[in-house]
């Protein structure tokens, strides 16, 4: 009797005090998301002067999650352990990760969020000619760790790319003498060089371009996918502003020229 009797009391007694019931919402719009990113200039980074993240894809990703009426947190973290938490958690994203056919089915895909491209570089006054990818057979190559380029190019060449953990050791690597070509994205090589006083590394071959994109976790609600894939073919001139506003050189006026240490570059990640 007394349990019965205590809830008659809290039935009468909880509509008064305070407690918030919890609004009923569609389906596509009451499904948040874990959105996780990486220190990766321009693309995305913490600003020292204010803390803030920013970024080119930052932005894109924000006016999208804004115009879809999404909920969202957004978290910079190490590149390894975001992919990971990425494939294991529900409504986690991930960006921008390079959308490739190994990857095709680890995720669900909202984009291209942002066009890059991979590129194989030389030492400035280096005689290295490269006509095709399989030129680099017989050189000594470096490239960052965990990157999408690296395996890529070791798929496709059978050429042991040495690995290394950032893109400004890989640049220190070809400067110094310790390796002949680097493969690295087209935006994320003269970025590192800039940020540790080196020159800019000479275009030894354009490889491929790369889809950059968000990827989400297989559980992300489809309709949501959906819906964000839809509203992220309607932004192409925000992106495009987005873009010059952290290009390479506004970057390096804004930043100094200094690039955080993330390991995974989405041009080649």
């Amino acid at each position: 009797m007394k349990a019965y009797a205590w809830f008659f009391v809290l039935a009468i007694v909880a509509p008064h005090i305070g407690v918030a019931p919890v609004a009923a919402a569609g389906p596509v719009a009451a499904a948040g998301l874990t959105l996780l990113t990486e220190e990766n200039p321009p693309y995305n980074f913490t600003n020292p002067a204010n803390q803030q993240i920013e970024g080119s894809a930052v932005e894109i990703i924000k006016a999208l999650m804004d115009k879809a009426g999404t909920p969202y947190s957004l978290t910079v973290m190490p590149w390894n352990r975001a992919f990971r938490q990425t494939r294991e958690q529900p409504s986690t994203c991930l960006f921008v990760i390079n959308r490739t056919p190994e990857r095709e089915t680890l995720f669900t895909w909202v984009g291209p969020i942002i066009t890059g491209g991979w590129a194989i570089y030389r030492r400035p006054g280096s005689a290295i000619q490269l006509d095709s990818i399989h030129d680099i057979k017989g050189h000594m190559i470096t490239g960052k760790m965990g990157s999408a380029s690296v395996d890529t190019l070791e798929a496709e060449t059978g050429v042991k790319v040495t690995r290394t953990s950032t893109d400004e050791t890989a640049a220190r690597m070809l400067y110094h003498g310790r390796a002949e070509l680097w493969v690295s994205g087209l935006v994320d090589a003269p970025l590192a060089t800039r940020a540790i006083g080196l020159p800019p590394p000479e275009l030894a071959l354009l490889w491929r371009p790369a889809d950059l994109s968000l990827a989400c976790n297989r559980d992300t609600p489809p309709a949501l996918i959906s819906k964000l894939n839809t509203l992220n073919r309607t932004l192409d001139e925000m992106r495009k502003k987005a873009i010059a506003q952290y290009s390479p050189a506004q970057n390096s006026q804004r930043r100094d020229g200094k690039r955080p240490n993330g390991p995974g570059s989405p041009q080649q990640d």
